[in-house]
């Protein structure tokens, strides 16, 4: 069984990259935020073709060794597998859960999607390492995301073991609404991706995250 200890802290600033941004900026940006002290880093890229996404995960994969962050790619198993990324993240549409352990392996992070305690708990049963729930807020990356608010994460969690990140127009100013939800750590992107000073922001964040999430005990 996997550390779910270790887990849960290096999911504690979860930076999602990807749409919108070439994979010139999207390596600078995730540099800035490593450096800021993001622990974790997804590539979500639903428009690029497979040697992009590929070519961009070899290259945030290395910037995420020197920091000792997790990379983990949305969706394309294939692209994750390849480059040698930590983990892949699974959606309701995606590759199974279990037909992605049965293929990867007990090493490799899966993480899969829920909004209700019945799709938690699914995931877990599945075998996902985490679970991102939410929409914690209303989010322009996700115009259609349901909003379920802190208190529909806290519910949705209640009903599993494994690690989660609250996920859904997370930033500085409503993450310490999230104390109390179950989640170990926040899934993010605008506030940091398209922030002035993205390696300030994600200090900010990171120190915001401490404060809200509290350690795990087991």
């Amino acid at each position: 069984m996997r550390d779910r200890k270790n887990l849960a802290a290096r999911l504690k600033l979860y930076l999602i990259c990807g749409e919108g941004f070439t994979p010139k900026e999207n390596i600078a940006k995730v540099s800035a935020a490593l450096r800021g002290g993001v622990t974790a880093v997804q590539l979500r890229v639903k428009s690029w073709s497979g040697r992009e996404c590929f070519g961009t995960a070899l290259a945030l994969k290395k910037l995420c060794r020197e920091h000792g962050a997790l990379l983990l790619i949305n969706d394309r198993f294939d692209v994750a597998m390849a480059a040698g990324a930590d983990g892949v993240h699974l959606g309701q549409s995606d590759l199974p859960i279990d037909a992605a352990r049965r293929v990867a392996g007990p090493d490799f992070i899966i993480g899969g999607t829920a909004r209700t305690p019945e799709l938690a708990r699914e995931a877990q049963l599945l075998g996902a390492d985490y679970v991102g729930c939410g929409a914690a807020f209303g989010t322009a990356t996700k115009k259609d995301a349901l909003v379920i608010g802190p208190e529909g994460i806290k519910k949705a969690l209640a009903s599993i073991e494994i690690p989660s990140v609250a996920i859904g127009g997370i930033d500085s100013a409503n993450i310490a609404r999230l104390a109390g939800c179950g989640a170990c750590g926040a899934a993010l992107s605008g506030s940091l991706m398209n922030a002035e000073d993205t390696e300030k922001a994600a200090r900010e964040l990171l120190a915001e995250a401490e404060r809200t999430f509290p350690r795990p005990s087991k």
